[in-house]
Formats: C-alpha cells, sequence, structure tokens
C-alpha cells in the first residue's frame, strides 16, 4: 500500500473522477492520474482512494481515514 499516492488521490480528486480513473484504467490500460507503470498497482491506489475519499466526505479528517483504512488492511494480513 502506497499511503503517499493514496493520500494524495483521496485528496486531489473526488469519488466520482476515481471511479471514472478506473474505467478509464479499465477502459485503456492508462490513467492521466498516476505516473506508475503497473496498472495493478493503479488499480489497488485508485480502489483504496475511492474508500478513503468515501470517509472524508462522510466527515473524517484525511489523516483519520488514511489511518483507519490502513488499520482495517492491517487487521485483514495478520
Amino acid at each position: 500500500m502506497d499511503v503517499k499516492a493514496l493520500r494524495e488521490l483521496a485528496q486531489n480528486y473526488s469519488v466520482d473522477q476515481l471511479n471514472g480513473f478506473i474505467t478509464e484504467l479499465e477502459n485503456t490500460g492508462k490513467c492521466g492520474c498516476s505516473n506508475k507503470e503497473d496498472a495493478g498497482d493503479i488499480m489497488s491506489d485508485l480502489l483504496q482512494a475511492v474508500e478513503v475519499r468515501q470517509a472524508v466526505d462522510a466527515g473524517q479528517s484525511i489523516q483519520e481515514a488514511v489511518r483507519e483504512f490502513s488499520k482495517r488492511v492491517r487487521a485483514v494480513l495478520s
């Protein structure tokens, strides 16, 4: 998980914009919002950013949303 990329995407784009990037990536294999080359990494970042952005839109701060998302991911992995 690239926390820096996750935070930047969630801060700079709305859920609708992130979903548009996901659709673009699925259709073309490329995405204008990331410099990464691996489509899998880009898709992971986008999907994670959607989760975080939804929490921000619900009233959490970006730091709190990223922290809670990271805790959920660690809980699944452990």
